[in-house]
């Protein structure tokens, strides 16, 4: 519950030596009053027949102060209940319909990533299976190829030097064919050895179609009545506030309709009021009330005694 702070007395506007520490709560005043002004309000009280209702400023203050706080709460909830079903970005409806389509697409995508990894690790396993099928008729014939091509290249840069009549002689009296026709062959029947059994990825865009097409029927974007869930919504919020503390006003209302009716329905003048000129001059016999309500006696004694 809101609290109010430490209470500050605010001088009475008609006795500046006193402080403002009363209130009368009848209907027919709802009065602030010091000291002074009390006597004179309950001998008024005392005149029309009617009850004063006293109590301190700090609790009706107070009072006040949790109604106010209760029913901005209660607009508060109500705002939150509009905002809840707008169509702002930030409202709740479609921020449920937002974590909605990001747990969509984080679905998708870890399936997607989940497939492709199995498919990776697939693979890697028929390549080293493939591998382990032959194991090293290709690499002898690449190791054979490297070498002659090496030699091949050193005869090249010597017969590129500004000096080559030395590297012509010792191209002359090389070998230059390196029986190149067998070394053909032998790289055919080795590819055909080592291909006759390989693997290849085939992509069935037919069937990434029907994938696509099966998206679609896994989210679909549908007419919806929210009423039922505005329901469920509304009463979740207000079920706590069924029966909130009565209000002060209401208060004030019914305690100033006990025991007394007023002989007439003229309103008790505001202190606050500069036409309020008291025209009688109570005895100090008639300061006391003539009533005997308990808690404005208790509060009457705080002051008078």
């Amino acid at each position: 519950m809101q609290q109010a702070p430490p209470v500050q007395f605010e001088k009475c506007p008609k006795h500046p030596q006193n402080d403002i520490v009363l209130f009368c709560l009848s209907i027919e005043c709802k009065e602030p009053l010091c000291k002074d002004c009390c006597k004179l309000h309950v001998h008024w009280h005392n005149q029309q027949g009617t009850q004063a209702n006293l109590d301190t400023v700090d609790n009706v203050r107070q009072l006040l102060l949790t109604d106010v706080h209760e029913l901005k709460l209660r607009f508060e909830e109500e705002r939150n209940i509009l905002h809840h079903f707008s169509d702002s970005e930030q409202s709740e409806a479609v921020k449920q319909i937002q974590n909605k389509l990001q747990k969509v697409k984080q679905t998708l995508l870890a399936a997607v990533h989940d497939y492709c990894h199995q498919l990776e690790e697939q693979v890697k396993q028929r390549i080293q299976l493939h591998r382990q099928s032959h194991p090293g008729e290709k690499k002898d014939l690449h190791h054979k190829l490297n070498s002659i091509i090496n030699n091949l290249d050193q005869q090249e840069k010597l017969l590129l030097q500004p000096k080559y009549i030395k590297g012509c002689l010792m191209v002359m009296s090389e070998e230059q064919n390196h029986d190149f026709e067998q070394l053909s062959f032998d790289v055919d029947n080795a590819l055909k050895h080592y291909l006759s059994n390989a693997f290849d990825l085939v992509i069935s865009e037919d069937k990434l179609a029907r994938i696509v097409q099966s998206f679609h029927e896994y989210v679909e974007i549908r007419e919806a009545n929210l009423k039922e869930e505005l329901d469920i919504y509304t009463q979740k919020i207000r079920e706590n506030k069924r029966n909130p503390h009565e209000p002060l006003n209401k208060q004030f209302n019914s305690t100033s309709q006990k025991q007394f009716q007023p002989k007439e329905s003229k309103l008790m003048q505001s202190i606050y009021d500069d036409k309020f000129r008291p025209t009688f001059q109570p005895s100090q016999s008639q300061y006391r009330p003539s009533f005997n309500e308990n808690k404005s006696d208790q509060i009457m004694s705080k002051f008078y005694h």
